[in-house]
């Protein structure tokens, strides 16, 4: 992406949305006292004004926000799949196989000349592949 790619219209609605919720931000920062978020967010909100008013010389700086935005996006996702396979996933299937053995057999069976599993309902009709829902 480059910033010749972004329309002056997004722009300025990323500066309208930015200025609304960094605004309140602000607000909720004066309201509490605390300083930290007031210069933060003061400064985040008024860079959302500048957006909406003059879309055209801060395209560079809009792109750039994307960038790093597109960035914390892979981590984040990339961090809730990690915990929810080693927090959910690994779990799960260490209680599977404790109480309930594995849910494919991985060893082959020398006793027995096929795997191939009896079907005790009748076989689907054609018109049903066709039209399946």
């Amino acid at each position: 992406m480059n910033s010749n790619s972004i329309d002056t219209k997004e722009t300025r609605k990323f500066g309208l949305i930015a200025l609304i919720f960094f605004g309140c931000l602000f607000a909720i920062g004066i309201w509490v006292k605390k300083p930290v978020p007031i210069y933060l967010f003061g400064c985040l909100s008024l860079l959302g004004l500048a957006f909406t008013l003059v879309p055209g010389p801060l395209r560079p700086v809009h792109a750039g926000w994307l960038k790093i935005a597109h960035f914390i996006g892979r981590a984040i996702t990339a961090l809730a799949l990690i915990l929810a396979y080693y927090l959910v996933i690994t779990p799960s299937a260490f209680i599977k196989r404790l109480f309930g053995g594995r849910p494919l057999p991985v060893r082959p069976d020398k006793n027995v000349s096929t795997y191939w599993v009896e079907r005790s309902e009748p076989v689907q009709p054609k018109e049903r592949f066709i039209k399946r829902y």
